[in-house]
């Protein structure tokens, strides 16, 4: 018996819309209406070509969806991926977010203090209104992607 194999090609979905928000974070529409912010300054930095982007603001300011929504351009031709831009990371989280997840992982603020190793008061903070770090985010979504994993 002969066995098909059927190759499926993800297709990347393309920008609509992009506006600089603080420092070298993007705030960037997709086309499946999703809106989210995206810090490229990992990029900016792993690139020399982009130089220019990482010290002139008034050029940063100018960032724009290229014509076929296939990633963001410059005046200067500086140009950045709409893959690349999904390989990053989501470093920002808000604090509702931060509540959603510990719900979904069923998780306590003094589970999730020890995991994390942060105070329980730190943890109850974040629910809260304190602004959550990079790293408390990338940590926390690393946990909740590896959920299926996790025995608490």
């Amino acid at each position: 018996m002969e066995r098909e194999v059927l190759l499926v090609e993800r297709r990347t979905p393309r920008l609509v819309d992009a506006s600089p928000v603080t420092a070298r974070i993007v705030k960037i529409v997709w086309s499946d209406g999703i809106a989210e912010h995206r810090d490229i300054s990992p990029i900016l930095a792993n690139h020399r070509s982009l130089i220019r982007l990482r010290i002139d603001d008034a050029l940063f300011v100018g960032v724009r969806v290229v014509e076929d929504g296939t990633g963001l351009e410059w005046s200067d031709g500086s140009k950045i991926s709409a893959t690349s831009l999904l390989a990053l990371p989501r470093s920002e989280m808000s604090n509702q977010e931060f509540r959603n997840v510990m719900d979904d992982l069923h998780i306590s603020i003094e589970a999730l203090s020890l995991l994390l190793g942060l105070s329980k008061r730190v943890i109850s903070d974040y629910r809260a209104a304190k602004a959550v770090p990079k790293h408390v985010a990338l940590a926390l979504r690393y946990v909740a992607e590896r959920s299926d994993r996790l025995v608490l």
